[in-house]
Parts: C-alpha cells; structure tokens; sequence
C-alpha cells in the first residue's frame, strides 16, 4: 500500500535578541526578516524564534510585525503565533516564540511556561493536527550559563516526547553532539576559550576528560536525545554537519537543531544552514523540509486510505 505525502517546511533561528538593542527597540528586526525571505523566499510552515526578547512588550508589535511581514510570502494560509508571556526565571532572552501556518499545521493546546497550570514537561509544548497526525512541537532555547545541571533538567523535561510520541523539537540547544561527522573533535576547547578571553565558558559547552587531561565539547546531554529517548537530528539524518555558530578561532559548533521523534512519520528531503550578516545574529539559520505521511482515514468499515 502507497501512503500519500505532503511536504512541511521547518526552520529555527536565533535572531540575536529578536532585533532588540536598549533604547532602539527591535530597530534590527526588519532587517533580519528581510534576510530571511532572501533565504527562504516561501518561509517555513513552522518557524522556531528561540530568542524573542521583549516581544510581549509594547503591544507585541515585534511579535506582530514578524507576522506581517512573513505570512504573506506563504503559498496558503497565515502564521498563528504561539509565544511565552514571560522568560523563563533568570533567563533574558529565553521567550520562545513558534509561527505556524494555519494552512497544515492546526494548533489545539499550548503550554505556555508562564502559564500556573502547563507542567513543567509540558513547557513550549503546542499540540497541533499535522495531516490527521497530533504531533507535539516545540521551541527550546537551552541555557549554557547554568552548567551540567541545567542541561540535564532541560533535556530531562523533553525526554518524554521523543520515541514513539509524534514531536518535533526546535532551536538553539547550546550543545552540539557526538557524531562521528561533527566538526568538533579534536578541538581544543581550552586552547579556543582562552585565545578568545572567555575561560568562564570552559563548562557551557565543555568538559575536562579525566582520560586524555583535556577541554572536550560535551555531548551528553544532546546524544541523551539522540539515542535513550529517540530522538533524530534533521542535520544527523541529511548526512549534513555544517555548524551553525561563528567562531573567530577554532572550529564552530551545531548548536541549532531541528529534531523529530523516532515515530514521527515523516523523512527529511531537504536540509541547509545559512550564516547571516554578523550583525543581525552569531546563530545560523537553519531550515528544511520533511516528507510527512497523512493519516490513514477513518470510515465506518475500518480504516481505509
């Protein structure tokens, strides 16, 4: 039996601080929105903005002129926007913000992490009807200042939703993984934080390996959703480890992701990273599409297709 496909478009990135300088207010986000369309003529069908600082503010006028000025660029439907109220505690610049197109992607809950009542494993989580599939899709914004514990209660939180849930899982998770492709290894950690001044980071995205006495990236907390809780990486699956940092020394790091669940049904056809200007973002654009299988419909006689 032939089960039909229809493609859905996906893209994440970490506009630095949502265009946002104090005193200026978002006066670089038109320009990174322009940016993107040059990228992505047709803008993806779910659009992960991990970092929309001050978004809620003001009317939610950066909110709303990210909608504006993207929606009409898709070939059917309109961005619904999903965002947080407030960052999460201690964080600045952690308000997640997902743009869907009503046109294949249907929210019918979200998750707000402001919200008294979401959980805290349903945090960012929007569920939504994908081509029949209830799919659960998020956008992550993983804080690299907090250390080993932090990134174990974050992908803790997510771990849930992998395997054999329907999930896609979105944005900047400040660590890279232990693919035998990615750039890192053999990178000296220690040697680069130091040559850029910024030794304090040794811990945000490293660790000293008892074994050889050096600075190593460190990949556990992405290669834990890699492999014990079923999660695969859009880039891993496309065969494709282009970074998605900008390092003045050493090599960068993939540090932007979109992921899908093991049991998600759909397969990745088509996968880029692209930098930007340095002033608009240090984080690199990253988008694709996913082959996705449509439900099987229900009928009074059993399941057809």
């Amino acid at each position: 039996m032939t089960v039909e496909t229809q493609p859905l478009t996906v893209g994440t990135w970490n506009i630095e601080r949502f265009g946002y300088d104090p005193g200026r207010s978002h006066h670089r986000l038109p320009a990174a929105l322009d940016w993107l369309l040059e990228q992505t003529p047709v803008p993806p069908d779910i659009l992960a903005l991990p970092e929309a600082t001050h978004g809620h503010e003001d009317g939610q006028h950066a909110i709303r002129l990210a909608v504006n000025t993207l929606a009409p660029h898709l070939r059917t439907g309109w961005y619904e926007p999903l965002f947080s109220r407030l960052p999460a505690p201690g964080r600045r610049n952690h308000l997640h913000l997902l743009l869907v197109n009503t046109a294949k992607v249907h929210p019918t809950g979200w998750a707000d992490p402001d919200a008294p009542d979401s959980g805290t494993r349903h945090y960012g989580f929007a569920e939504c009807e994908i081509f029949g599939h209830k799919v659960n899709v998020c956008c992550e914004h993983w804080s690299g200042g907090e250390g080993r514990a932090e990134f174990d209660r974050a992908c803790s939180r997510v771990s849930n939703m992998g395997g054999r849930r329907k999930t896609l899982l979105l944005g900047d998770f400040n660590a890279d993984s232990g693919w035998k492709k990615e750039l890192h290894h053999g990178l000296d950690w220690y040697a680069q934080c130091e040559a850029q001044d910024n030794l304090d980071k040794l811990e945000q995205k490293g660790r000293l390996n008892p074994a050889t006495g050096r600075w190593e990236i460190d990949t556990r907390q992405i290669d834990k959703l890699r492999t014990i809780f079923g999660y695969r990486d859009m880039g891993e699956e496309s065969d494709d480890p282009t970074p998605t940092t900008r390092p003045t020394i050493g090599r960068g790091l993939r540090i932007d992701r979109i992921w899908r669940s093991r049991d998600f049904p759909a397969r990745p056809v088509e996968y880029a990273v692209r930098q930007p200007p340095r002033e608009l973002s240090d984080h690199a654009y990253v988008f694709g599409t996913y082959r996705m299988n449509l439900a099987l419909a229900r009928t009074d006689a059993g399941t057809s297709p």
